[in-house]
Order: C-alpha cells, then sequence, then structure tokens
C-alpha cells in the first residue's frame, strides 16, 4: 500500500512540473503573438485597400522588422532565464517551423506553384500547419489556433472572397493579438 501511496505522489509531482513546464512556454510567447500579430493584421487590413503597392513595400520591410524584434525579444528572454525550454531545446526551437514555412512558401511563390490571387489563404494554411505541429512541443494553445487558421483560409475561399484581406487582418491577426492579451493577463492572475 505505501509503494502505490508513494507513486500516486511521484505522479502529481510529475504533472505539477509539466503543468509549470507549459505556463513558462506560455509566458515566453506572449511577446512574439504580439509582433506577429500586429504584422499580419496591419498587413492584411492595408491589403484590403491597396491590393498593389502596398504588399510590395510592407511584407518584406516589416517582415524584417518583425524578425529583428523577434530576434532582441529571444536573446533578451535567454539572458533572464525565461526562454521556453524543453529537453535543452531553447525558444528558437518553437519558431523554427515558421522559418522553414516561410523558405518553402516563398520558394514556392518564386516558382509560380501558387496563383498570387490565391497567395493569402496559402499562407493562411500553412502558418495554421504550423501552429498545429507545435504541439507537443508548447500544448494544444497552437493546435486550436491553427485549427482556426485553417478554417478561417477554407471559409473565406468559399464564401468571402472579396473581404478576405480584411478577415484575415482582423480575425487572423486580431486572434493571435487576442491570444497574446489573453495569456498576459492569465499570467498576472496567476503569478
Amino acid at each position: 500500500m505505501a509503494g502505490q501511496e508513494q507513486q500516486a505522489l511521484q505522479d502529481i509531482e510529475f504533472i505539477k512540473q509539466l503543468i509549470a513546464r507549459n505556463q513558462s512556454k506560455l509566458v515566453s510567447a506572449i511577446p512574439y503573438m504580439f509582433i506577429w500579430g500586429t504584422y499580419l493584421t496591419i498587413g492584411f487590413i492595408g491589403m484590403q485597400f491597396n491590393e498593389f503597392l502596398w504588399p510590395i513595400w510592407y511584407w518584406s520591410t516589416a517582415g524584417v522588422l518583425g524578425g529583428l524584434l523577434s530576434a532582441v525579444t529571444g536573446i533578451r528572454q535567454s539572458r533572464k532565464g525565461r526562454a521556453a525550454k524543453e529537453g535543452g531545446a531553447t525558444g528558437w526551437m518553437f519558431w523554427l517551423p515558421f522559418l522553414v514555412i516561410l523558405l518553402a512558401g516563398s520558394f514556392m511563390m518564386a516558382a509560380g506553384m501558387i496563383r498570387m490571387k490565391d497567395a493569402a489563404f496559402f499562407w493562411f494554411i500553412l502558418i495554421g500547419i504550423v501552429y498545429v505541429t507545435m504541439g507537443p512541443l508548447a500544448g494544444r494553445g497552437p493546435v486550436y489556433l491553427g485549427i482556426w487558421f485553417m478554417a478561417l483560409s477554407m471559409l473565406t475561399y468559399m464564401f468571402l472572397v472579396d473581404y478576405q484581406y480584411l478577415l484575415f487582418g482582423l480575425l487572423g491577426g486580431g486572434s493571435i493579438l487576442v491570444t497574446g492579451f489573453i495569456l498576459m493577463r492569465r499570467r498576472r492572475k496567476h503569478g
């Protein structure tokens, strides 16, 4: 009987460690949510009003700025010891899939595999796939966000093509911002 009680206590301690690890991952993701949620929101809303000139300068310029802000944020988090860690992997491991998708998606667009009129749908589905695949590392939150991105892309393609950029900006980028605010509020509430 004492052996079972000891095992139960060890199991409870293990569960506590998993919860603490997931909470630290969520806390370190908040600044990235704000950076990239803002990037998508401004970018897509701008495209709703100017589909030709806006993307030429915005996506590349803001992408470089977002990358620099993310790098600085990651360096600051690692110096403070707040970077998410999992099995020896630091925070950059969580964002590496986005870089891979960016490179692969950019190649596919440059090679003409994706029509420009379908580019926004294509990118939202790719971003959704990355969020879903991050589930094992970061928990189920990114999985929900990824499923939302894919569903938003598919539903917009089927029913609201004329408002795609506005919807992707408000509901896509906006959902990342809202997630960041929710995580920040949860962090303050639970310390």
